[in-house]
């Protein structure tokens, strides 16, 4: 060992590698650089040749050492302390969007955040009522950190990071007090301590498949299937296994019944979960701690020690240099190493683990069942199966699901131990790491994904080459911007909300405790009235979802007031990463400003900053905002506030009366419960007291959040791309005197059209009649420029409409009208958006349009490759034909070698080959586009392969994803849209947050609600029109359009067409000329083609059926493609008046795409030349073949002649007498060449004077430019009123990709966006 320790370091030093590179290698541990500096320390005492390399390695431990102890020896409060202060430091640079710029500090005075200490003092003493769920008492453990420590700054944070890995665990064996079982306790629920009692055997089980593993793994059973998942399999140890297999299938069953994932949709009973679900659940829980072992393994304070420099380094604005970035990117890049392979299980690994342990769950789960003793008649107990493995029949095929017994259903009615949650990811105490590569950044002891990929592989790929060029500089910086704000929970909304929580009232979105609405009672004509059968069943079905439902709701309220109680004394950072389209997130899900309205409730910013007179005046407008009244105009928000101020003060001052807690209906309601955002207007109403209350106003210290929202953003930017006036004065892109309700605008537009079809009698216009609301036309108003569908608006209307009830809480609407009535207000609203936003629509089908032509798109190079393998199978199938014949009449027998080296194609692994070919024969291109800040996003939407692995309970059927997917081409095309969009206004707050910053403001963002203290919202606003008018400068659609063109290049669409052959081409019977041997083999080809983009179209439209070798054999071209099932007509049609003959040399050939009809009318003139030239070239040709024949032969019987008397006379002469006439008697006369000479030259004059051949391209029509032209008759007609006699053949070709010319912009001028005082308000 010492040996290759010595060589390994040698060739480290050869290369180039330091030894401060080695000890941040994320593969070395500390005991293993522990071992390492033993190792040095006995070689240097030995005194041998490798001393000194001994003693290098020893300086360099001690010298990295050092720098740890330096770090560590840090106070922690200089940059971030227990009460939150931070250095004021400028930016030194911007980046490639605000270069060189810096801010002045006197401008941005950051005041900690002053806790009241008697309040602080009750708030820390008070006590929670919990719910008593395993994920809540998860968190708690973790939580128990932040409460049990005298740790600061980044101390605290590590501990609290590795501490949340044995946060589950630790559960358990605080359970496991009393016997051992981790799942029984005394004091825990009846279904925990009956599953407890599964351990044992569980465990054993577990325990004997593992050893079967390692004797497989070892070559001692020879079963290749148990070696192959038993490495991952004995990877944890038997108790954690069995713990997880539990709780997860526990949790699957109980999410089942609440008719969550895992459910089979189509079974009559919501009481099981589909084998497939709880397989892959079971591995995943699984896959998921063994990371996280390994994680917590893998401890190497030297790398701990370089993530806190680096974040302490980002805390101090210095990598706002791009200069700095990019070189601490580069030391990441070199002493990170990838250790994803722990990350690629198999799916066959997964499903076969999954399934082995739920099938060993099976056989050992028992619970008690009570039942009569059929002997005795007396009530006994017996242990029957817990769960059932059954199947049934879904959509025509079977499938497996898992029952579980009565008696445990009865258990999950009764209590719960759903929403079981890990807490890996809290919030952090100090500035998160900055993101320097691709995996590099957020938490200080594990390294996240800067983005959320979804789906597979592509855009990791995309993600790791622009994070290896360099190019996210911007990106990572605007995620460092976000992540460095500081937040603080409010104490004084806290306190409302401990009193509300424990109280267990419904208020304010916090649920009841207990659910006490009684079961809907089943109506007497339940049996004989459907319509009452109906509506029973719904009424049933919605009030057992409310009481399951109720129990998520409030874990998933006790884990976000946990956490807020957890720190409410500290500093609280949140850091962000990124969806595949560019959109910055929070890391940490349960608690975090992009939450509901109580988690933005209860945040404030840390870090507070003096009112000034704007701020008081936009700390009213932001009361007014929360309170619903964001449509007035700023002077009326005031004047609203104004007068409501003595409401406003007494819910500061008492908000949650004893009145409330008691449910005393007499007693009037605190104000800030009527607001739209109660618990955000509380904490506007504690400030805006606060402030007025202060010696003087303009000087108090608020720490606040002030927001400022866009009016639907989405319809921004379009109006913004379009420069649509229209558009842009409905969405504020205009100044106007008040602020334009886009909504409501729509609203009145379909209530003036439901007023019209009332007087029509229309009995869906006098139902809807003055009961739309603005609510019910939102959502579809927002989301139908991202692309939503008829059938989706109609299904978000009628959502809306079941919510509508009247003053005795009764349904306002009928369940079997909803549809009908959704359908008929969705094709309304439609409408008055087409007649308003007339260039988002465009834009939209623009964007539609290209997609669907790239998603239905292969390369050349597949295209081709796709037309050889086809044409070789044909070939060798020929040949394989010929050959069995030949051996037949031979009477021999083909042997195996024989066979294959005809057929390769049936060789070993011949069908993973022929699944591979089938793939790759359908669309696998995805839509891919550039950001404008260099963000590369591709669309994962894609229909992954399937294939079916053999397991120990049943075949399932997997995702196969060592397998090419094909995209799917329909939601490729309605996704981009909304997706593209949703890249911009990513680009723009981004490009905000990092101006922001630079200005020196404390900022955050909720995707297009941007947020600051209430002194810098003029500044901040500045900043926003000015970003969004830098972002809608640039040539956005011109650069994607050009990006299309250049990535798309070399791609292929399958295209239907019409071919215009031009009646004159035919002879005089109409038929086609009979073609040449060259001409055939072209002809061929295309007809090849034309099936596979038949095939490949079809395959588009999720059409399995593969080409068949019968669709591929010969055809003459009329009988392929004419749109009456390749009829054509016996009799040519008399020509049109325009034909006549024209000059070929000199003709310029007219582009059909920019004249259609010209190049019709062309074509016809040119077929009918040809064939006129072509008759007149034969006829003058055989003019001058018999001219030239005839004297040719006068020539040569005169030279017969001479040669005949010469040779009378030669009988005379001596036999020796050689003449040249004798020698040259065969050879062909001088007057006979020079003949054939001037006849050829009179060939080549009148084929120069007749053109018979002219190379052009066919006329191809695509199917959309003759829109509904799909039949004979109307193409007739068509070619009627234009004067032409040819025929439009049907054909399916491929064609290079294009995009149609960018829909004209309008007369908007982007800048006008900076005068616009309700852009964003």
């Amino acid at each position: 060992m010492r040996n290759v320790a010595l060589v390994l370091m040698k060739e480290m030093q050869r290369h180039g590698y330091s030894f401060h590179n080695m000890l941040l290698s994320s593969h070395l541990t500390d005991n293993d650089i522990e071992n390492v500096k033993n190792l040095a320390r006995t070689i240097a005492s030995e005194g041998s040749e490798d001393s000194g390399l001994a003693e290098k390695i020893l300086q360099a431990v001690e010298e990295a050492e050092m720098e740890l102890t330096n770090i560590s020896s840090e106070s922690a409060d200089k940059s971030v302390g227990q009460d939150g202060s931070e250095s004021n430091t400028a930016f030194v640079n911007g980046l490639d969007i605000a270069e060189d710029r810096s801010y002045d500090s006197s401008q941005t005075r950051a005041i900690p955040i002053e806790r009241d200490t008697v309040l602080r003092n009750e708030l820390k003493a008070a006590q929670l009522v919990s719910t008593n769920v395993s994920g809540v008492n998860q968190l708690k453990s973790t939580l128990k950190t932040l409460y049990e420590n005298d740790l600061k700054g980044y101390n605290l944070q590590v501990k609290v990071e590795r501490d949340s890995y044995d946060a589950a665990l630790a559960q358990f064996r605080e359970i496991n007090k009393g016997r051992g079982d981790p799942l029984l306790s005394g004091n825990v629920a009846k279904i925990r301590a009956f599953s407890a009692s599964w351990m044992p055997q569980l465990e054993a089980l577990i325990e004997e498949e593992q050893e079967r593993c390692r004797n497989a793994a070892e070559q001692r059973t020879g079963d290749r299937v148990r070696a192959h998942y038993g490495e991952f399999f004995r990877m944890l140890d038997a108790p954690k296994i069995a713990i997880i297999t539990i709780m997860t299938s526990l949790r699957m069953l109980a999410n089942t019944m609440m008719g969550k994932a895992g459910a089979s949709d189509d079974h009559s009973s919501s009481n099981e979960v589909k084998v497939s679900a709880i397989t892959s659940a079971i591995s995943t829980a699984i896959h998921d701690e063994i990371k996280m072992e390994r994680i917590k393994k893998r401890n190497n304070r030297h790398i701990l020690g370089r993530n806190v420099s680096i974040a302490k380094l980002a805390n101090s604005g210095k990598l706002f240099n791009h200069a700095v970035r990019r070189a601490k990117a580069k030391e990441i890049r070199e002493t990170t190493v990838d250790i994803s392979w722990i990350d690629n299980w198999s799916s066959d690994i997964k499903v076969r683990i999954g399934s082995l342990l739920i099938s060993m769950l099976i056989e050992v789960a028992r619970v008690p069942e009570t039942f009569n003793d059929p002997d005795t008649h007396a009530v006994s107990k017996r242990m029957v199966p817990a769960l059932k493995h059954e199947r049934v029949f879904l959509k025509g095929r079977q499938r497996g699901i898992i029952v579980p017994h009565s008696v445990l259903r009865d258990m999950f009615a009764k209590e719960s131990i759903m929403n079981i949650v890990t807490p890996h990811h809290l919030p952090m105490l100090v500035p998160p790491r900055p993101w320097l590569a691709y995996n590099s950044g957020g938490y200080l002891t594990k390294n996240e994904a800067c983005m959320r990929i979804k789906g597979g592989n592509d855009q990791l790929k995309l993600l790791m080459k622009a994070s290896r060029e360099d190019r996210l500089c911007t990106i990572f910086s605007g995620l460092d911007a976000l992540g460095q704000t500081r937040w603080a929970v409010n104490h004084a909304v806290f306190a409302a909300v401990i009193k509300v929580w424990n109280s267990g009232i419904e208020l304010a979105e916090i649920p009841a405790s207990k659910v006490d609405a009684p079961e809907p009672k089943k109506p007497d004509d339940y049996d004989t009235n459907a319509k009452a059968k109906i509506e029973h069943n719904y009424k049933i079905n919605e009030w057992r979802s409310k009481r399951s439902n109720q129990h998520s709701l409030r874990c998933d309220c006790n884990y976000k007031v946990e956490i807020a109680k957890a720190f409410l004394n500290h500093p609280i950072y949140f850091p962000h990463n990124l969806d595949f389209r560019g959109r910055a997130y929070p890391i940490p899900p349960h608690f975090n400003h992009l939450g509901n309205d109580l988690c933005r409730g209860l945040l404030v910013f840390h870090e507070g900053r003096p009112l000034t007179k704007r701020g008081l005046f936009w700390l009213k407008i932001h009361l007014a905002n929360v309170a619903g009244k964001d449509k007035l105009s700023h002077q009326e928000r005031i004047e609203f506030v104004e007068a409501h101020e003595k409401d406003i003060l007494a819910s500061a001052d008492n908000p949650v009366p004893d009145s409330v807690i008691n449910q005393d209906s007499s007693a009037p309601r605190p104000w800030w419960l009527e607001a739209e955002y109660p618990w955000q207007t509380l904490a506007a109403c504690v400030e805006y007291a606060a402030a007025i209350r202060s010696p003087n106003p303009e000087e108090y210290i608020s720490h606040l959040h002030i927001h400022q929202d866009g009016t639907c953003n989405g319809l921004q930017h379009y109006a913004a791309m379009g420069r649509d006036n229209k558009g842009a004065w409905e969405v504020n892109l205009a100044p106007s005197d008040r602020p334009q309700d886009v909504y409501l605008g729509i609203l009145n537009s379909v209530q003036q059209i439901i007023d019209d079809d009332c007087k029509k009698g229309v009995w869906q216009a006098l139902a809807l009649q003055n009961k739309l609301t603005r609510k019910i036309v939102k959502q579809t108003v927002m989301t139908n420029v991202y692309g939503v569908t008829i059938i989706g608006a109609k299904d978000q209307i009628a959502a809306r409409l079941r919510e509508l009830v009247d003053d005795n809480g009764e349904h306002v609407f009928q369940r079997t009208e909803i549809r009908s009535l959704a359908m008929y207000v969705a094709m309304r609203i439609f409408d008055s958006i087409g007649a308003i936003f007339v260039q988002a629509q465009h834009i939209q089908s623009w964007l539609n349009e290209s997609a669907r032509r790239i998603a239905k798109s292969m390369p050349t190079e597949a295209l081709n490759e796709w037309k050889h393998r086809v044409i070789k199978e044909k070939e060798s199938k020929q040949k394989f034909t010929a050959a069995k014949r030949k051996a037949k009449k031979d009477g021999d027998t083909m042997d195996i070698d024989t066979i294959l080296e005809i057929r390769s194609d049936l060789g070993p692994g011949s069908r993973r080959r022929k699944r591979l070919d089938k793939l790759s024969t359908k669309p696998m291109a995805t839509v891919t586009w550039t950001t404008p800040l260099g963000l590369t996003v591709t669309q994962p939407y894609r229909k992954y392969v399937s294939r079916v692995v053999n397991t120990h309970l049943q075949n399932i059927s997997v995702y196969d994803t060592n397998m090419p997917s094909p995209v799917n081409s329909q939601k490729q095309k309605t996704a981009f849209p909304p997706n593209f969009v949703h890249s911009l206004d990513a680009s723009h707050m981004i490009m905000s947050a990092i101006e922001c910053r630079i200005a020196g403001m404390t900022f955050a963002s909720v995707h297009d609600s941007y947020w600051t203290h209430a002194c810098d919202i003029d500044r901040m606003n500045v900043i926003l029109r000015d970003q969004f008018v830098k972002l809608h400068e640039l040539p956005i659609m011109e650069n994607l359009k050009a990006e299309f063109e250049s990535r798309f290049a070399d791609y292929k669409m399958p295209v239907e067409s019409w071919e215009y052959v031009s009646i004159s081409s035919s002879n005089a019977d109409g038929k086609v000329a009979a073609l040449s041997k060259k001409e055939r083999v072209v002809d061929d080809d295309k007809i090849l083609e034309s099936r596979l983009a038949e095939y490949h179209l079809n395959a588009c439209e999720d059409s399995d059926e593969p080409p068949h070798q019968s669709d591929l054999k010969e055809a003459d071209t009329g009988a392929s493609a004419s749109p009456e099932q390749g009829s054509s007509d016996a009799v040519p049609e008399p020509m049109g008046e325009h034909v006549k003959v024209i000059d070929l040399a000199n003709i310029n050939i007219i582009d059909p795409k920019q004249d259609l009809v010209g190049a019709i009318k062309q074509e016809d003139c040119i077929a009918y030349t040809l064939v006129v030239n072509a008759n007149t070239r034969t006829a003058k040709r055989n003019e001058i073949t018999r001219e030239y024949k005839k004297k040719i032969f006068a020539v040569r019987k005169a030279a017969k002649a001479k040669t005949s008397s010469k040779r009378k006379a030669s009988k005379t002469e001596p036999a020796t007498d050689t003449t040249p006439e004798h020698t040259n008697i065969n050879k062909k006369d001088p007057a006979v060449l020079q003949l054939e000479a001037e006849r050829r030259s009179k060939y080549e004059e009148i084929d120069a004077q007749y053109i018979t051949t002219l190379a052009r391209k066919p006329i191809m029509v695509p199917s959309s430019s003759l829109n509904a032209m799909r039949s004979q008759s109307i193409i007739n007609d068509w070619k009627k009123s234009i004067g032409v006699s040819g025929k439009f053949i049907r054909r399916m070709v491929w064609m290079n990709i294009e995009f149609d010319p960018l829909p004209k912009q309008g007369d908007f001028d982007i800048g006008q966006v900076r005068n616009s005082p309700y852009f964003f308000s």
